[in-house]
């Protein structure tokens, strides 16, 4: 009888170290908050990056509709209309209005920025 107790011993022992071994390896700890901040970080200069590519885009639409290129600077309305026709959602706060005001904001040709704004929306600079 005494050897019975002692193997039931052993195996309670043996699944109490996997169970606790496979919860400490499953993977579910929660991100540092410096990870937290990277992540939101690059979700912002992403949504940026989209915003300036996009206004771009809809300046050279209305250009080449016939608009003054000192009058063809997306509105506000006009890129509120176009995040919701990229479908995009808000993954963090302040991601729609960031995406208008990136949009919104792009100079229009021969003003002070024009080069560099064009310049960051084609991808060929990187955005600080």
């Amino acid at each position: 009888m005494g050897s019975r107790g002692s193997w039931t011993g052993i195996l309670c022992t043996a699944a109490l170290a996997v169970t606790c071994l496979t919860g400490c390896s499953s993977g579910t700890e929660e991100p540092t908050g410096a990870d937290q901040r990277a992540a939101h970080v690059d979700r912002v200069r992403e949504t940026h990056r989209l915003g300036r590519s996009e206004g771009l885009a809809l300046q050279r639409q209305k250009i080449a509709g016939g608009t003054a290129p000192a009058f063809s600077s997306p509105s506000e309305q006009e890129c509120t209309t176009r995040w919701d026709q990229l479908g995009e959602k808000e993954q963090s706060a302040g991601g729609r209005g960031g995406f208008v005001a990136a949009c919104s904001s792009f100079p229009a040709p021969g003003m002070p920025g024009y080069d560099d704004a064009v310049a960051e929306a084609s991808g060929s600079t990187p955005t600080p």
